[in-house]
């Protein structure tokens, strides 16, 4: 009976670290996609081309840094079902 507890002592233990991961995951995300955004907007008015495509590039880095802490929350709350 011992070890059921201990069993679910953990499991909820890693249920709850889960959640707060998951929870810093989607506020980090949605700071990457409103950069994201930020450097979209800076490339519709550069002046250069260079800067256009340095900022459109930046503008990639932090979606594509948003889409893989999504899949991760995902995952955590898949795992977490």
């Amino acid at each position: 009976m011992a070890k059921n507890r201990t069993q679910d002592r953990v499991k909820r233990e890693t249920d709850e670290t889960n959640a707060r991961i998951a929870t810093a995951y989607e506020k980090l995300s949605g700071k990457f996609r409103d950069r994201m955004r930020k450097a979209d907007d800076k490339a519709q008015a550069a002046a250069t081309k260079g800067k256009q495509e340095a900022l459109r590039r930046r503008s990639e880095l932090f979606g594509q840094a948003a889409k893989e802490l999504e899949d991760k929350v995902a995952k955590l709350k898949a795992s977490g079902a």
